[in-house]
């Protein structure tokens, strides 16, 4: 810690504890231009872009923020860095939008380093910032969520500055392996992947059409562009857990419903957890354990399908599904 500065609280000490990576040069202030063009990137709303600015950390102003910042973006980037997202804790509602905003001024003084390995890898202009795009997107769910303004998906978004998920048209693809424990299963399916096979999980992000000709787009350019950046890994087999892939869904959608065509893509296999808070949040906004479902709206028949069963006291469940990828 740099020598005079004050004491750190016990959600900066945690941060400045982890274990310095060699080999990952400090982030710098940005200048005017670089904010503007890295919060551009990152689709932040403009209306949030004020406090978030303001509350940035700086190597003379607030010093031991500043080292935690520096400490993450060696974990984000280090060499043996854990393969799953970064354990970094939220910051408690005491430090105010300081703490609420920490991880988008770690995101975005780590995008010139992201965005060196995505011209690296020649990815296209248009699916960086596609992927890139995301980090908005979960600064609009928690403002939904919340009423303030802030981000709390820092493990999430870890996948996209490390380079392993890539949003390609309507869905987003992440490299994993497939791993029978992770899937609650006794072992591989039976014509889908092996244990340890590549695999690419599929993501769903929340902001449109789950139209089966935009997810068809989706698949199909999954191959060739993994193909072309990624030519270390052969992927034959596409993995989706989603509540979204809980076929009792079928019970109150219609037939031809964009939802029940995605689950049809799947062939189901390992357990099935419940996962209530995953389906209010992802369709309500309500953070995990807030949601009355009572004042919930109603306005679609997925809405009503949903709230219909936690009335009546059943559960959701997350599904989980493989399927050959084209």
């Amino acid at each position: 810690m740099t020598p005079g500065a004050p004491a750190p609280d016990a959600w900066t000490a945690a941060l400045l504890a982890q274990p310095p990576r060699a080999g990952v040069p400090d982030p710098l202030p940005p200048d005017a231009g670089g904010l503007e063009y890295a919060l551009d990137m990152l689709a932040v709303p403009a209306a949030e872009r004020p406090e978030l600015l303001a509350t940035l950390p700086d190597p003379v102003r607030t010093p031991v923020r500043w080292e935690a910042l520096v400490r993450c973006h060696q974990t984000l980037f280090g060499a043996g860095r854990p393969p799953d997202a970064a354990d970094w804790p939220t910051a408690p509602a005491a430090l105010g939008a300081a703490g609420r905003w920490f991880y988008v001024h770690l995101f975005l003084l780590a995008l010139p380093r992201a965005l060196e390995e995505q011209h690296r890898r020649e990815v296209p202009d248009a699916v960086v910032r596609d992927t890139f795009a995301d980090v908005g997107a979960k600064v609009v769910s928690y403002r939904r969520g919340h009423g303030t303004g802030g981000f709390d998906r820092q493990a999430w978004i870890c996948r996209h500055f490390r380079g392993t998920l890539h949003r390609l048209g309507r869905l987003q693809f992440e490299r994993a392996v497939y791993d029978s424990a992770v899937w609650g299963a006794g072992g591989a399916p039976d014509g889908g992947p092996a244990e340890g096979e590549a695999v690419l999980d599929v993501h769903i992000p929340g902001d449109g059409p789950l139209s089966p000709a935009l997810c068809d787009a989706s698949f199909a350019a999954a191959r060739p562009f993994m193909a072309r950046h990624h030519p270390g890994g052969r992927y034959a087999f596409a993995a989706c857990h989603s509540w979204l892939l809980d076929r009792t869904l079928a019970d109150g959608l219609a037939p031809g419903a964009n939802i029940l065509a995605f689950q049809r893509r799947f062939t189901p296999h390992g357990d099935r957890p419940a996962a209530d808070d995953d389906v209010l949040e992802f369709v309500f906004g309500t953070p995990p354990g807030t949601a009355d479902p009572a004042v919930l709206p109603r306005a679609n028949s997925l809405q009503r399908t949903l709230l219909d069963r936690l009335d009546g006291g059943g559960h959701w469940h997350l599904g989980r599904g493989w399927t050959p990828l084209p």
